[in-house]
């Protein structure tokens, strides 16, 4: 999986809340990773389909647990809301005890940093070469800059 980097804390931000993004945030100074996929709800379409919900505020954020060659075991790290404030805090689901998890820990301090307009030297923030709103795998340099092909890029 080729990644991509972002240059700015609001690029790294619109792709985190666009819908369907996939991230890795690793930590420079230990290399420890965890990848989230940031995903708005679905809804059911007139015709009984699902669709996503581009314009719903809320984000809901799961983690990629265990041996990362493992696509499929994914687990609720929690969710924040994107509304004319901005972004709201990560928050936990009311399931969730004990002590947060790591990749909540990351995710939370990652995102309060980009809020405040910060690219962080402490950590990577990566894409997976796909589409951080319909998920389609793009190709186009410029699309992989960005992390959102040309058709969905209209939407911003």
């Amino acid at each position: 999986m080729s990644h991509q980097g972002f240059d700015t804390a609001s690029d790294a931000l619109t792709f985190l809340t666009a819908g369907n993004a996939t991230v890795t945030i690793t930590s420079v100074k230990t290399g420890q990773h965890f990848t989230f996929k940031a995903k708005k709800p679905t809804r059911t379409t007139e015709r009984g389909g699902k669709t996503r919900d581009f314009d719903a505020t809320i984000v809901f954020v799961d983690g990629l647990h265990g041996d990362p060659s493992n696509w499929e075991d994914w687990h609720n790290v929690g969710f924040f809301f994107v509304d004319e404030r901005g972004v709201s805090p990560l928050r936990r689901s009311k399931k969730a005890t004990g002590p947060k998890p790591g990749s909540f820990v990351a995710l939370e301090w990652t995102l309060r940093q980009l809020v405040a307009g910060n690219l962080p030297e402490q950590v990577t923030i990566e894409h997976s070469g796909s589409c951080c709103r319909c998920g389609r795998t793009i190709t186009h340099p410029d699309s992989l800059a960005r992390g959102i092909g040309p058709e969905c890029a209209k939407h911003f």
